[in-house]
């Protein structure tokens, strides 16, 4: 048995390298025992694999809780990289070999939401206007009244294609038959996305971030479908004709019943 824990003085210990990766400074006799005891057995029954997504998310969790701006994305790679490197030096140590397992799954975690949100980064827009949008619809919610579609921007008043929003979120009462995929020409009013309402409430803006959706507001006055400055790529209009799609088996259900 790799285990052996000394009872009688309320300490465990596993193995003689145990100290050297948990300092008895950092963790209390009982606390340190009771973590190392059950490394061991999860080791020992070979159950560690499933830790390994826990400790992969504590690493994301982290990253948004912790984090306060952009880190670099070289830092938690190499960090995990040395990790894994003495992996193949820890056969023998049940212990040191799920901490450093542990510590790689954590920050490759932590790599990975680095990572995606470099990859979504886009402006967000920071101020109320009003202002000529001019876009393709990509997807299109029909509601009771009217409906709330996702506009990819081709330009917003005068901005620059550095400073609009990639996407925004907008909705319209009375409007000519859209469908996704139209090219749209209107007045907008925009406002930055909501953020929590509470403290742990639903955030919108975190949400929308992800969406690539930089604004959200109306269409005012008059909207003209115009066709696009450009030819549109096939990934758009893919994305498109399968909302279409689903807006008219909406729709079907809806009439049957």
């Amino acid at each position: 048995m790799a285990r052996d824990i000394v009872r009688s003085t309320g300490r465990a210990v596993a193995g003689p390298a145990l100290g050297r990766f948990i300092a008895p400074a950092v963790l209390g006799p009982a606390l340190r025992g009771w973590v190392v005891g059950g490394l061991v057995i999860e080791a020992e029954q070979r159950r560690l694999f499933p830790w390994l997504a826990v400790a992969f998310g504590a690493g994301i969790l982290v990253f948004f809780t912790a984090t306060d701006g952009m880190p670099a994305l070289w830092a938690p790679l190499a960090a995990a990289a040395a990790c894994a490197a003495t992996l193949p030096f820890l056969g023998g140590r049940p212990v040191a070999l799920a901490i450093a397992l542990g510590l790689a799954a954590a920050l490759l975690g932590f790599s990975a939401s680095a990572l995606r949100v470099s990859r979504v980064a886009a402006p967000v827009l920071t101020r109320t206007m009003i202002a000529p949008l001019e876009g393709l619809i990509e997807s299109l919610e029909e509601r009771e009244e009217g409906a709330r579609l996702v506009v990819r921007v081709a330009s917003l008043g005068t901005m620059s294609a550095a400073e609009r929003p990639v996407r925004v979120r907008v909705s319209f009462k009375k409007a000519p038959p859209l469908r996704p995929g139209d090219f749209i020409a209107a007045t907008a009013r925009l406002l930055p996305p909501p953020e929590a309402a509470r403290p742990g409430g639903y955030d919108f803006a975190r949400d929308a971030y992800f969406r690539g959706i930089g604004a959200v507001g109306s269409l005012l006055r008059k909207i003209a479908v115009k066709p696009p400055p450009e030819p549109v790529p096939w990934s758009l209009r893919l994305a498109a004709a399968v909302d279409d799609a689903r807006n008219a088996l909406t729709r079907r259900i809806t009439d049957a019943n």
